[in-house]
């Protein structure tokens, strides 16, 4: 409430025309995902919306369409945690659309047990950041790029965390869960994979990439999600107050609709203003614990670059902005 009495652009959400915008929401069929999507469509959007389960996203749509007669809805099925899923459904809307405006990747997963994918990655780490994010957006550029030749000032949000304030990105062994013999904690495998998601954005932002596409992290703060009842259960109680889905949600739809002009790109947002990305120092001061070297960060894209095959920003290992932390 604080932050939302110094919004630059209190109606902003309320007024704004997203008639032919197009964007790609992922994890959309419940919790913030589905909140944004019917906002983007409230609004005039085209949205693609990504589930893994068919009958669970025809359901979400359809309460959305009753809601909001004439929304423009479409439906991609496939699991953000599996390559080939990924490869696939990005290939179908590249079969039916030119341009995309947004991509937003929220699709996510929080477990207490290290679960491998039939590909043999690990679920949390591949789904909120190596297919579902890194991957992802690689797949996208083409459709960003152009709608940035158009002029449409395209953007790329991935929904990270707070929880990510907690660490820094550590080895690739230990953020990819790649060995069964090293202890596995899903509340630090979701966190190391958050912070992964914040160094992409300001990596891809201080590439030459981010000269015609906004990139940037955003924390929807501790919001009362069914992934959170899944994952903290009657525990839950202990992160009150939470907020509603639409106080998680509107901040990001803030960063789909307003002006890129208005956008830091490389930020870590919440409530529509750049965060702090450390806080691990006294009294919560910025601290250095919780930083990441400009070499770590290059190990980090290099590995992910090679379990997506190789192809992916072919220069973005070679460019000036390596900022690291």
């Amino acid at each position: 409430m604080k932050a939302k009495a110094k919004y630059q652009e209190p109606q902003l959400l309320d007024t704004v025309d997203l008639n032919g915008k197009v964007f790609l929401v992922t994890g959309g069929n419940s919790g913030i995902g589905r909140e944004l999507v019917e906002y983007l469509a409230g609004r005039g959007a085209r949205v693609y919306v990504v589930c893994r389960n068919a009958a669970r996203g025809e359901t979400a749509l359809s309460e959305i369409r009753a809601k909001h007669n004439g929304c423009d809805l479409r439906l991609l099925i496939g699991d953000c945690g599996l390559q080939d899923d990924v490869r696939r459904f990005s290939n179908e809307l590249q079969g039916k659309e030119k341009v995309l405006h947004g991509l937003v990747c929220n699709a996510g997963a929080l477990t207490h047990t290290r679960m491998l994918s039939q590909e043999g990655v690990e679920t949390t780490f591949a789904t909120h950041l190596l297919f579902g994010s890194y991957l992802l957006t690689g797949l996208m550029l083409p459709l960003l790029q152009a709608a940035s030749t158009q002029g449409q000032d395209p953007r790329v949000i991935y929904v990270s965390s707070g929880g990510m304030l907690n660490t820094k990105f550590p080895k690739w062994e230990i953020a990819s869960a790649s060995s069964a013999s090293t202890k596995y904690d899903g509340q630090l495998a979701y966190a190391y994979a958050k912070r992964g998601q914040v160094l992409l954005a300001e990596r891809l932002a201080n590439s030459t990439l981010g000269q015609s596409i906004s990139f940037v992290s955003a924390h929807p703060g501790w919001c009362d999600t069914p992934g959170v009842d899944s994952a903290y259960g009657s525990q839950k109680r202990f992160l009150e107050p939470m907020r509603t889905l639409w106080e998680g949600t509107e901040g990001i739809a803030w960063l789909c609709a307003t002006d890129a002009k208005n956008i830091v790109p490389g930020s870590f947002y919440l409530d529509r203003n750049p965060q702090a990305k450390h806080i691990a120092g006294p009294c919560f001061t910025e601290g250095s614990f919780t930083k990441n070297t400009p070499q770590e960060v290059d190990d980090m894209l290099r590995r992910m670059q090679a379990a997506c095959r190789g192809e992916l920003f072919p220069n973005l290992l070679t460019e000036p902005g390596h900022l690291g932390a």
